[in-house]
């Protein structure tokens, strides 16, 4: 989480904005316990209009205490994964939402809810155009839609961590499904792809050469697994980070996969 000890006060648009987002994914009744877990006041209370009661309370907090903490600890507490599990699809919505606007300020919100420092942006257009122009090149390159379908913009405008961590997890469900699985890692891939009878055929799998072609295809995935997912899923989040050459090229490869196993057929 940002140190809320070193947030400044959000400008109006910025609070009025978290406050909608909010606002549209609870009831009032759940904004209220929402608002007593932030340790927030609520002068208005139900019945108020949703989105201006937060506007209310977050306003009231910042004026008297010269910070921004209210409007991070409101985020905390609203986005927090055990709160929004009934309204998955909402709830990344307004994660995206509010990812967007807190990048004027240098923050963002992961999917733990979190907020957390994040490149900033200059403008509006800027927070826009991050995740825009990242895409448009994906896009160009033809990448496969099942890597593009799990990218969420919000990844694509700080450092493509999640972008590309999410997208091998996406390989592996895919191969974990066709191959009927319960695997990960290497040994996700040796039972689905590799050795004398593979689950999952890419080619007739009966010459020399078309067993080299699978197996060149199962060592593509595993050096996925082991150079990228693995080492983001052993280390901390703020040591491991990936700039936007990298990510094309590792989502490239994953596209790459993805069309072979669009090919590809089970063993019966």
């Amino acid at each position: 989480m940002a140190t809320t000890t070193q947030i400044r006060p959000f400008d109006d648009a910025t609070v009025t904005a978290v406050a909608k987002a909010i606002g549209d994914l609870y009831s009032g009744t759940e904004l209220s316990q929402v608002l007593t877990t932030a340790k927030l006041a609520d002068p208005d209370g139900e019945g108020t209009t949703k989105w201006k009661r937060l506007y209310n309370a977050l306003a009231a907090h910042q004026n008297q205490h010269g910070n921004g903490k209210a409007t991070v600890a409101l985020i905390s507490t609203a986005m927090a994964p055990t709160r929004t599990l009934d309204r998955i699809d909402r709830a990344a919505v307004a994660r995206d939402t509010l990812s967007q606007v807190l990048s004027l300020s240098g923050l963002g919100v992961g999917k733990d809810g979190r907020v957390h420092r994040a490149p900033q942006a200059r403008t509006d257009t800027d927070a826009h155009s991050r995740a825009t122009r990242l895409r448009a090149r994906l896009e160009s390159r033809g990448i496969h839609t099942i890597v593009l379908s799990g990218i969420r913009d919000e990844w694509l405008r700080t450092d493509y961590y999640d972008a590309v961590f999410e997208s091998i997890k996406l390989l592996g469900h895919r191969l974990r499904s066709m191959a009927g699985l319960d695997l990960d890692g290497h040994k996700l891939v040796d039972a689905a792809l590799l050795g004398s009878a593979p689950k999952v055929l890419l080619n007739a799998y009966v010459t020399a050469t078309e067993k080299n072609e699978q197996r060149g295809v199962a060592s593509l995935a595993q050096g996925l697994f082991s150079s990228i997912r693995n080492p983001q899923a052993h280390q901390p989040r703020s040591v491991w980070t990936m700039d936007e050459q990298d990510a094309l090229d590792v989502l490239g490869t994953l596209s790459l996969i993805h069309r072979r196993l669009d090919r590809a057929t089970l063993r019966g």
